[in-house]
């Protein structure tokens, strides 16, 4: 395994607080490593990515815009008043809105737009098209000595590309540090905490959306502020869901894969022992589907009871099959890896970055900044600063 050293440190001195925030370069991973208030983290990320968020939020807004084919302040102002997400947010985890607002105002971007941003993927469900995502998960529970492994290709949009960004979130307060993968300005992903709980998620296109529920972005950084992964499970049945998603949750005892969508949450277990879950963006427990699939399925001759699986979920699940279901850090890589198959490969030209996290009493991470068949993986640790 190759370990990569970091490179330069920029320093950068909060004006709010005496607490140092500051940005580190490992190759080609930009990593902030941020302390203080919601509000402090949030003008730190702004401040230092500055560049980097204007660029990403003028492509998207160009995209939101082609997508509506309607200007983009009329798509924002349609979105807020149709939805209460942003209530459901104010009740379960208003300190992100002060992250939110943070990022706001250390980058010079309104705060609609930045706030927008944060729900992008829950602004894309009303342009009406059927959503195309590729990411894969692949979840290990803990064996004997092997560890709780979680871990995720993360394929977005090609145009949220460019910047790869990892958050070192310090929670003084609380005693905890998270790394959360995500693009400038955005507050996360998928990511991991020190307390050994993490997160990915997966769209699932075909299943049932509200437009009441807590978006993705804040169900990912919330998950990450707990201590312990029986909290995490517990949160995900309490909350409401917006989109539907494939969370997988896990953390020093074991993981679990949870189908979400608005009238139903299920597990999902691909393997007859259930200490090995994989996931690629197919309902396969969840039936809540919505209409415009269900209309899909006619068309095609098919029904609600039939399986759906994609070219990527047969592979891995060869693949694990191959290694007698003996899977660590090095085959999980090897799978998230593959550049097959053809129609739609594991490792693909959406591939933002593959996380591979290890869930022990001292948590590892294993990250590529980029497709992870071509890009080393640099290994993180906590309590290192």
């Amino acid at each position: 395994m190759k370990i990569i050293f970091s490179l330069s440190i920029i320093v950068f001195m909060s004006f709010s607080c005496q607490k140092i925030q500051r940005i580190e370069k490992i190759e080609n991973l930009t990593i902030l490593h941020l302390t203080g208030s919601p509000y402090e983290r949030g003008l730190a990320h702004g401040q230092l990515l500055n560049q980097e968020i204007s660029d990403i939020i003028i492509r998207w807004k160009k995209e939101v815009e082609l997508n509506f084919n309607e200007d983009f302040d009329e798509v924002i102002d349609h979105f807020f008043t149709n939805t209460t997400y942003i209530d459901v947010i104010k009740n379960y985890c208003p300190d992100l809105l002060e992250e939110v607002y943070g990022i706001s105002k250390g980058c010079g971007i309104n705060y609609e737009t930045i706030l927008a941003f944060q729900l992008s993927e829950e602004i894309d469900w009303f342009s009406n098209e059927m959503k195309r995502k590729n990411c894969t998960s692949v979840i290990v529970n803990r064996k004997k000595d092997k560890p709780t492994i979680l871990a995720q290709n993360m394929d977005p949009p090609s145009f949220l590309h460019g910047h790869p960004t990892l958050l070192h979130i310090i929670d003084e307060q609380n005693k905890q540090e998270s790394y959360v993968y995500t693009f400038p300005g955005f507050i996360g992903l998928n990511g991991l905490n020190s307390n050994g709980v993490a997160i990915t998620c997966n769209s699932i296109s075909m299943l049932n959306y509200s437009k009441y529920g807590l978006p993705v972005s804040f169900i990912v950084r919330s998950i990450l502020k707990l201590s312990h992964e029986q909290l995490a499970f517990d949160f995900l049945h309490e909350v409401p869901i917006g989109i539907p998603q494939c969370f997988t949750v896990g953390g020093v005892s074991k993981a679990i894969c949870f189908e979400c969508s608005k009238n139903s949450i299920r597990e999902f277990y691909p393997f007859e022992d259930k200490s090995i879950t994989l996931h690629t963006n197919f309902a396969a427990a969840n039936r809540d589907f919505n209409q415009e699939f269900i209309q899909l399925l006619s068309e095609y001759g098919k029904t609600v009871d039939d399986p759906y699986y994609c070219p990527r979920y047969f592979l891995a699940f060869d693949k694990i099959k191959e290694v007698n279901y003996n899977i660590n850090y090095l085959n999980i890589k090897a799978i998230l890896s593959l550049t097959e198959p053809k129609i739609q490969p594991i490792s693909n030209e959406e591939t933002y970055g593959c996380l591979i996290m290890e869930l022990t009493e001292n948590p590892i991470l294993h990250i590529a900044p980029g497709k992870p068949d071509i890009t080393d993986f640099i290994t993180l640790r906590f309590n290192q600063q």
